[in-house]
């Protein structure tokens, strides 16, 4: 397995820890659970600074400072594969925004929409603009990198 299809794994299972921790984290404080969230955003918090020093360590990769959003490809093989992705997911972020102005202006024609409406409409927005595309971009580089 090459460094890059490394890197892609351990990041997506270390995105999807402060992903998943950033939605509990936000039900949790609108639910007035405030300590729980607390525990919430510091294990998120200490899952991305350990993705981050991890990856630089083991791949010998500067997560900060990047001038190159491909920092993580090693050939242009790689390289290839992280472009088709990356267009692959463009067009998915096009399809949420419409999606929420769809759902946000369908809510507000319907008078339905509070603010905590709003806040879990918002809320589950985010988690599939966070979770989604994470996992496209994990099953589209096993694709392209048969």
């Amino acid at each position: 397995m090459s460094d890059s299809k490394k890197i892609v794994r351990f990041t997506f299972w270390m995105n999807k820890i402060w992903q998943i921790g950033f939605v509990l984290f936000s039900i949790f404080m609108i639910n007035n659970m405030h300590q729980l969230a607390l525990v919430i955003i510091l294990v998120s918090v200490v899952a991305s600074i350990f993705e981050m020093v991890h990856v630089s360590k083991k791949y010998h990769v500067q997560v900060f400072n990047q001038k190159d959003e491909l920092y993580f490809t090693k050939d242009e093989r790689d390289r290839d594969i992280a472009l088709k992705v990356h267009s692959a997911l463009i067009s998915t972020f096009s399809l949420l925004v419409i999606a929420l102005w769809l759902l946000l202006s369908i809510l507000w024609g319907m008078d339905s929409l509070s603010m905590a409406m709003l806040f879990y409409v918002l809320n589950g927005w985010v988690a599939c603009a966070l979770i989604i595309p994470d996992i496209q971009y994990y099953v589209l580089w096993h694709k392209y990198d048969q």
